[in-house]
């Protein structure tokens, strides 16, 4: 009798032949013969039992991976059964609980303390009504806005006056005791005709009036709020006293700045996002012409998301109780509770990167489009052009091979509707080729309205869970939880490096030494290597050394991005022959991306404009293979012999989350044995974990650590690594110590902050220190300019990301200074391509970038000038960097959620690091004082530049005003919904918008 075998094991025979279909190119097909067929064929590669195709089939059928006709078969990637989206954020929102409200604070001396002006703020903030509501005391100006705001707009430099209007409109007496501003605020001056004050009170009759008069000079453009603070005695038998006021704000602004206004109001994308579930008609899949010679032997499973857990968020099972306690009692919260071990080491992955993922099908949807057109592909009429706005940076980010979904505009609504799936054939700038099924396009007429909403490729994260998988599976733990070396050690001599310039850096020498004799293993070694200490010219020239004195080397180098691999690859080719390496590439990128320098030694086939993949023998001919990390799975899918790869590089691992790093190590390198791989086993790992880590979205995931990357883990958790006696170990770690990048006054904050104060200024001076007597620097030789904002956050239509044109006014006015005065006075020429300007936000990129062509586009070369993120700067450097900061309607409760999510400048010491550390001659930092001042890195570089003379623009004069404007951005309500209302969107969104990930 044949053996009974469980719907779990039927189902994974299904998905590994799913997968045998896609990996030689034929999962297109659909006729159930054929594929019975290649079932067979797929049965006799292993001697493992399978079941039969039929049960096979029924499997997948039960858990919505297959939809069967009579004769046909069709294969979906994810079922399609019924979902709800499940945002964390909002789930963590729903549940935070109401603040107590404490009494009317009043103020018994002459002036407001210091700790009064706090209490009365935080009065105000739980008792708004009552502060600007109370019907016996009424307050009034002809500029009046809703919500207690009075705001008006004035001029640069010139005064502006108003009245406002005090009446009692009550039936008994009330005494005005007096009127102060909250905050000091020099631009704005108050009196009265009577001088109302404590010692010269007045008494208000009912129906009495009196005036107030405002005035107001703005020295800077921006947004000027300030808290106008009325204290009142009434005159009855419970004889008490209470505070009525006004937010009162000036707005001056320029015509750069009116004309980046808002173009319309803010619009959650997330109000429209919750629908059912429709049947999906399946499209045209791509037709795959890759030749494909390297064979799958270890599968890549579904890894699909446990249908439970997206209730578990909803039900709070991951959130903290209501003393912020963490709970116990549920297998699943209990296991990201604990702490990271080789025990739960997989599991607690799987259940990080399933909640990474039910945020993703939140943040993807952002970009579903509504009432879209489509046209016949003019080279293929068998395939549709769809314009996706934001295409080209990766906002979605859509790759062949892709799919989305399209439904007709005018059923929208209506149940039962037909959702089609188009499968992605090509991408050009910002239009994608679509294939949907014959049904679909007979039906096609030009200016036919659809919705279309967007997914994301699994891929990525069934990678990632197969290799936490191998971790286990390959018993890796002396690499994973490193405890020790085995103190056998390659004797290598003195070394003659490639990059001679190297043997007079004792850091980067000792590093390339240690790394050959293998003194570490099987202890990963680390490379640590702050902005401009050059990590990657010693990690190029270890490889190199390691190819010409170790020669039974097989090397695997890595990095999280294609642009880092690329890089890689150019210098290694320097001195390494072309036939002995070997850059491979996913066949989802576009091949007009790929470098001409590499293109001699890459898995592109130029004649066929598509990619090849060598069989497992040709590629272990290769003495070195460069790839990303993700790719680097094709290579622990096809199996190496035990011991074929010595050596694993991985460049920028600071960057990736845990599972993406293992991904080249698990399945590829073997734990160092003196018996059977006495020269292998070595893995190196080049970064700084005191820059930017991966980018995350779900904030549980975030919590929980999986933000932080293998690189830091071990440097801050694991003692081999840690620093004793002001040193590391060099058997298992080098820091890297000369910046060959920065003026000294600019590495001198995150020299001391991040760096134990160990950087050596060695820059060439005449590009360092070539921008020391520019006309515009507040103080000659110090080539900081930091330069105080007051501005306002906006956002526009459905984008949740923030701009601010008030910094981006001062942001064209420095660029228009540099461009002007470059070549004069002593002053070396400066190109566009030599200034960067960076800022957190999309959105702030995108009006600073409409700014820049609308001013300067007779400036030749102006598009050679970078806008971009943080994230997209980490890396690089340019001559000047300019950094708008943009946030200025925080609260202590956005700062507090930023600060535990990583989110924007304030409270992430890394993004601020990367941002200052860009520079190599001119610094120029554009933001407000008052929100980055409540960080102590930032508060830190504000002191330095105004104690080193740096200063411009708004500035902080007081304590007083530090600690109670923090909250009057947000009454300025320019764009509603205000920063931080439950819309829905994650946080993540509503501060970077980052780009979708799109290397392979």
């Amino acid at each position: 009798m044949g053996q009974k075998r469980g719907m779990r094991e039927l189902r994974e025979a299904g998905e590994q032949f799913h997968q045998y279909l896609k990996d030689t190119q034929r999962d297109a097909v659909t006729d159930k013969a054929e594929l019975k067929v290649i079932y067979e064929e797929f049965k006799q590669r292993d001697a493992q039992k399978k079941p039969n195709f039929s049960s096979a089939m029924y499997g997948l059928k039960v858990s919505g991976r297959v939809y069967v006709k009579k004769n046909t078969i069709t294969f979906y990637d994810e079922g399609v059964s019924k979902k709800s989206l499940t945002d964390q954020y909002f789930v963590m929102r729903r549940r935070k609980r109401a603040k107590p409200v404490p009494e009317q604070p009043v103020n018994n001396g002459n002036n407001y303390s210091r700790s009064e002006a706090r209490r009365i703020s935080k009065w105000i903030s739980n008792n708004r009504s009552q502060f600007i509501g109370k019907n016996d005391i009424h307050i009034s100006s002809d500029h009046d806005r809703n919500e207690g705001r009075i705001r008006f707009k004035c001029n640069l430099g010139e005064e502006f006056t108003f009245q406002i209007l005090v009446e009692n409109k009550s039936a008994k007496p009330v005494t005005f005791i007096q009127y102060k501003m909250l905050q000091k605020m020099n631009i704005f001056s108050f009196s009265d005709a009577q001088n109302v004050s404590k010692t010269a009170p007045l008494i208000l009759n009912p129906g009495d009036r009196h005036e107030i008069c405002v005035s107001c000079i703005p020295a800077y453009y921006g947004y000027f709020p300030v808290t106008l603070v009325c204290e009142f005695m009434t005159e009855n038998e419970t004889s008490s006293r209470m505070i009525v006021g006004r937010f009162i704000s000036a707005v001056c602004t320029s015509k750069l700045m009116d004309d980046l206004k808002p173009t319309s109001k803010y619009v959650s994308y997330q109000k429209d996002l919750f629908k059912t579930s429709e049947r999906i008609e399946d499209g045209f899949p791509l037709e795959h012409l890759v030749n494909y010679q390297l064979q799958m032997e270890i599968p890549l499973r579904q890894f699909p998301l446990p249908p439970y857990l997206r209730d578990s968020i909803k039900a709070g099972v991951f959130n903290h109780d209501a003393g912020g306690k963490r709970r116990s009692g549920n297998q699943d919260r209990d296991l990201l509770n604990n702490p990271l071990d080789f025990n739960n080491y997989n599991k607690r992955f799987h259940l990080l990167l399933y909640l990474e993922e039910i945020q993703m099908e939140i943040d993807i949807r952002q970009y579903d489009q509504k009432d879209y057109t489509m046209e016949v592909d003019p080279d293929n009429r068998r395939l549709l052009t769809l314009k996706v706005p934001g295409l080209a940076e990766n906002r979605p980010s859509v790759l062949r091979g892709d799919h989305l979904f399209a439904t007709y505009s005018d059923e929208r609504g209506k149940p039962g509707i037909i959702s089609y799936k188009g499968y992605v054939h090509g991408v050009e700038m910002e239009r994608v080729k679509l294939g949907f099924s014959s049904k679909f396009r007979d039906i096609f007429l030009p200016g036919m309205l659809y919705d279309v909403t967007f997914t994301f490729n699994r891929l990525l994260l069934r990678i990632q869970h197969r290799a936490v998988d191998l971790v286990k599976e390959n018993s890796l733990k002396e690499i994973i939880f490193p405890t020790g070396s085995h103190e056998r050690m390659i004797d290598v001599g003195k070394l003659c490096l490639y990059d001679r310039s190297l043997e007079s850096n004792n850091e980067q020498y000792n590093a390339v030494k240690h790394i050959l004799s293998g003194m570490s293993r099987p202890a990963p070694y680390i490379i640590f290597g702050p902005p401009g200490t050059g990590k990657t010219v010693t990690l190029v020239e270890a490889i190199k050394q390691v190819l010409k004195l170790i020669p039974d080397a097989h090397v695997l180098a890595c990095a999280p991005s294609n642009s880092a691999s690329d890089l890689l690859c150019e210098r290694l080719l320097k001195h390494v022959n072309t036939k002995d390496i070997y850059r491979i590439i996913a066949m989802s990128r576009d091949i007009r991306t790929v470098p001409e320098e590499i293109k001699s030694c890459c898995n592109l086939d130029i004649s066929r404009m598509n990619y090849v993949y060598p069989s497992k023998e040709e590629l272990k001919k290769y003495k070195v293979i460069v790839s990303t990390l993700i790719t680097a799975s094709r290579l622990v899918g096809a199996k190496f012999p035990y011991g074929h790869f010595t050596h694993v590089f991985i460049d920028e691992a600071g960057q990736a989350v845990e599972p993406e790093c293992v991904t080249a190590i698990a399945g590829i390198i073997d734990v160092m044995d003196m018996e059977t791989n006495k020269y292998g086993g070595q893995v190196v790992l080049v970064g700084d974990q005191q820059q930017l880590g991966p980018v995350l979205r779900s904030p549980l995931a975030i919590q929980h650590e999986l933000g932080i990357s293998f690189l830091e883990r071990l440097m801050t958790q694991n003692p081999l690594y840690s620093r004793k006696e002001g040193k590391y170990d060099p058997q298992f770690v080098t820091k890297l110590l000369k910046n060959y990048r920065s003026h000294p006054s600019i590495l001198k904050i995150p020299n001391e902050l991040f760096y134990d104060n160990e950087l050596q200024a060695v820059a060439d001076e005449m590009i360092t220190y070539s921008y020391c007597k520019w006309e515009m620097l507040p103080k000659k030789d110090f080539p900081i300019i930091f330069h105080g904002v007051l501005g306002a956050d906006m956002r526009e239509e459905n984008s949740p990301s923030f701009f601010n044109p008030a910094e981006i006014q001062e942001v064209i006015f420095y660029l228009q200074e540099l461009l002007k005065t470059q070549g004069k006075k002593g002053l070396a020429k400066i190109s566009p391509k030599e200034i960067g300007i960076i800022s957190p936000y999309r959105k702030q990129v995108e009006k600073i970038n409409k700014a820049v062509h609308k001013t300067f586009s007779h400036v030749p070369n102006i598009k050679d000038l970078k806008v971009g993120s943080v994230e997209e700067f980490q890396g690089q450097e340019r001559k000047v960097i300019i950094v708008s900061t943009v946030r200025s309607n925080e609260s202590k409760k956005f700062v507090t959620f930023d600060e535990v999510f990583s989110l924007g400048f304030v409270k992430n010491p890394k993004r601020f690091n990367v941002a200052i550390t860009r520079a190599k001659s001119l610094l120029i930092l554009v933001g407000n004082p008052v929100v980055l001042g409540q960080d102590p890195h930032w508060s830190q570089f504000l002191n330095y530049c105004s104690d080193s003379g740096g200063y411009r623009g708004f500035k902080i004069e007081s304590k007083d005003l530090h600690e109670n404007i923090i909250g009057l951005f947000g009454h300025l309500n320019l764009n509603s919904p205000p920063p931080g209302e439950e819309t829905g969107e994650s946080h993540l969104h509503q501060q970077v918008e980052p780009a979708w990930r799109h290397d392979h």
